[in-house]
């Protein structure tokens, strides 16, 4: 995760598109990506900014409708339960542990834990970063991102829907009238923690980034095409359901079939998705969609070279597909990948 967050924050602060550590996976020759961004489902072309944005509304429309489900809106209110603060000086920071309280007649629990720099002044505004976990406490980030002067945030996923087929998640216990599913879920709750954000005068709410990795990644990346309030969405590794390709694929790599199987993780996506195994040439959308809408936002997906289970190819084919959208939005240096040499992981 260091090396993951180094990347990252050394491109907010360069501003400039990033090169490789590895040499990057080939991507098959296709033609473009389908279904083409740039063209409404009535096959009219989207020509100005002003197309785009109706052109946004469709594409949010189905991955709702045939990859996550649909997500309920903001809660109504959200307060602060149990608080505690330390300082843990071997990692310079000051940890606050929260309970945030979602909502008033249907009340969710979600713990999160705050980590501010030791050495700048408590009211200085800090950009964020923002990381889901399956439990709170990873420090292992925290001494760099402290340096840098970032403030970090991780949230406990597991609060609102537990990462198992079998497990009862309290929050779509909480709205039966959604069809969300696990990553949806998840990312819901990544939305939560601005809201509790935008509560705070010491983070700067234009400068709120999310990362992740793995599944988390998965998460990130829906998040931020979903929720503009993220100004930097930083997937790693996320491939299948991430940043990876349905579509363009090499090597041995996780496919819709094998993601979507009831005894894998098919609970993570709404089971729609898993009528297209096998079929995804039929799939009324891909992952560039997902890219296309953080746009013109800043979006970096950092892969391994040698991760073929993650679907690098895929990730590449699929930023390659979103990069007309930046174009189109004067930001084409927002749409970034960046490849190291090793394997799933964060090192």
């Amino acid at each position: 995760m260091v090396r993951t967050i180094a990347v990252v924050l050394g491109w907010i602060l360069a501003s400039v598109a990033l090169t490789c550590d590895a040499e990057p996976p080939a991507t098959p020759k296709t033609d473009i990506l389908q279904p083409d961004l740039l063209t409404f489902r009535d096959g009219s072309r989207v020509a100005s900014r002003d197309d785009w944005l109706r052109r946004r509304t469709e594409l949010k429309s189905l991955i709702q409708e045939f990859e996550y489900g649909h997500l309920p809106p903001r809660p109504d209110n959200i307060a602060i339960g149990q608080q505690q603060r330390r300082t843990i000086a071997e990692v310079g920071a000051v940890e606050e542990r929260l309970t945030l309280l979602l909502g008033t007649q249907t009340q969710l629990l979600l713990r999160i834990a705050v980590y501010r720099p030791t050495n700048v002044p408590a009211d200085r505004q800090l950009p964020v970063i923002i990381r889901e976990e399956h439990a709170l406490g990873h420090l292992e980030e925290v001494p760099l991102l402290m340096e840098r002067g970032y403030m970090f945030v991780e949230f406990a996923r597991e609060d609102l829907a537990p990462d198992s087929a079998d497990g009862r998640s309290i929050a779509r216990d909480a709205y039966p009238d959604y069809d969300w599913a696990t990553l949806a879920v998840w990312a819901w709750g990544a939305m939560r923690v601005v809201d509790y954000l935008e509560t705070r005068t010491d983070c700067d709410l234009q400068r709120i980034g999310i990362v992740g990795h793995s599944r988390g990644g998965k998460m990130a990346l829906l998040a931020g095409a979903l929720d503009e309030r993220f100004t930097l969405v930083a997937p790693n590794g996320s491939g299948c359901g991430g940043a990876g390709c349905f579509r363009v694929s090499a090597g041995k790599v996780e496919t819709l079939e094998l993601i979507t199987r009831p005894e894998r993780f098919g609970y993570w996506f709404h089971p729609r998705l898993r009528e297209f195994a096998d079929r995804e040439q039929e799939l009324p959308l891909d992952q560039h969609f997902l890219k296309a809408l953080v746009a013109p936002r800043r979006l970096i997906c950092t892969e391994a070279d040698d991760d073929a289970w993650a679907n690098p190819t895929g990730t590449r084919a699929t930023t390659q597909a979103a990069q007309p959208v930046f174009d189109l939005l004067g930001v084409p240096e927002n749409n970034a990948i960046h490849f190291r040499p090793g394997q799933h992981d964060l090192t």
